[in-house]
């Protein structure tokens, strides 16, 4: 189950967490652990002020969608 973010929301906050990143323009969905996006951005940062810095890796737009989930989907 993904949760939707607020303007304060930290990876700290969420470290047993994956963050689902989603492009709104293409639909591309990556799953990534909390702590490999934390070693880019850091623990304390707060997910929206960095929401510019992502882009889709397969169309290049930056409008992407971020939510956080506890319960990883099976791939398969």
């Amino acid at each position: 189950m993904a949760l939707p973010l607020t303007s304060s929301t930290r990876l700290a906050d969420h470290r047993d967490a994956f963050v689902e990143l989603r492009c709104g323009a293409c639909a591309h969905q990556r799953e990534v652990r909390a702590d490999a996006l934390a070693r880019m951005l850091g623990w304390e940062t707060p997910l929206m002020a960095r929401l510019e810095r992502f882009r889709c890796s397969r169309c290049g737009a930056r409008r992407v969608e971020i939510r956080l989930g506890y319960v990883r989907r099976s791939r398969g």
